[in-house]
């Protein structure tokens, strides 16, 4: 009996172990090796915009859910005319994001946004053709499966430029849900991308 107790306890003391290693060790590893110059250049191939990050770094809580922060991010289109920029990006999601190629996004907040929606002279909006652009396998991943979460914003200044056309706007703070991201997502065909 005292053989099966002891077996017991050492399965708990490992499985505690593992546990701590996820909450503390793993996401520690993930932000130090996080190489920002490789990620940007990555995006740039994928998506032929011009991305920079300041950090990003990830935590994991005691239920497991993991937080990835990610701070001044800047997208700029291949001519560089601004895209969008965020202070703070912080993505609640799932610990199996950070391996496999599902990222079940729980919910989104962004802060100090800017937002430039340029319409060309063709009538279509330049960021029409960035989804069918998109390829995953830059990043080392055949496909992506995103399932979307609520989005809060808050101070969102947004740009309508359009080839005769002007006109600014301001979010103080919004939360987009779910649903409503879905539909939006959706409406675009992203390559390699499956949208849940």
């Amino acid at each position: 009996m005292s053989n099966y107790r002891n077996a017991a306890l050492v399965i708990i003391a490992i499985l505690l172990l593992v546990y701590a290693s996820l909450i503390s060790i793993v996401p520690a590893i993930k932000t130090s090796s996080f190489n920002i110059r490789d990620f940007e250049q990555k995006c740039y191939n994928a998506t032929s915009l011009i991305t920079t990050i300041d950090s990003v770094q990830y935590k994991v809580k005691p239920n497991l859910t993991t937080i990835i922060t990610v701070k001044d991010l800047d997208l700029q289109y291949i001519d560089y005319q601004p895209l969008f920029s965020a202070k703070t990006i912080e993505i609640e999601t799932t610990l199996a994001a950070l391996f496999g190629n599902t990222f079940n996004v729980k919910s989104m907040h962004l802060k100090n946004l800017k937002y430039d929606d340029q319409i060309l002279s063709n009538g279509e909006n330049k960021l029409a053709f960035l989804p069918g652009a998109f390829n995953s396998e830059i990043f080392g991943k055949k496909s992506i499966t995103i399932v979307p979460g609520d989005v809060t914003v808050k101070k969102f200044d947004i740009k309508y430029i359009g080839p005769t056309t002007y006109k600014e706007k301001f979010i103080r703070e919004k939360t987009y849900s779910k649903d409503e991201v879905k539909e939006f997502l959706s409406q675009y065909y992203f390559s390699h991308v499956k949208i849940k």
